[in-house]
């Protein structure tokens, strides 16, 4: 799968053990275990697409007001990276 510079499960060994996603549009709010993650969707799973299914169930992810859509992220990786 083309990574087309997006960050990959892989990228992630060593720095994060856990994966937070949290939202405040919607209140999401979970952790998930890196080497689960990487054993059930594989270690070039692309985060962005990762996310998109993590936030899939949102009722706010189809929002018509852009301002209220479901904002799904990893907070901790912009420490990490």
């Amino acid at each position: 799968m083309p990574r087309d510079g997006a960050i990959i499960f892989s990228d992630l060994i060593g720095k994060l053990d856990l994966l937070r996603v949290r939202c405040d549009k919607c209140g999401r709010d979970g952790r998930y275990r890196l080497p689960r993650l990487i054993l059930d969707r594989g270690a070039d799973t692309k985060l962005p697409d990762w996310l998109n299914d993590v936030a899939a169930g949102c009722p706010k992810r189809h929002s018509v007001n852009w301002n209220d859509r479901c904002r799904a992220q990893c907070p901790d990786l912009p420490r990490v990276l």
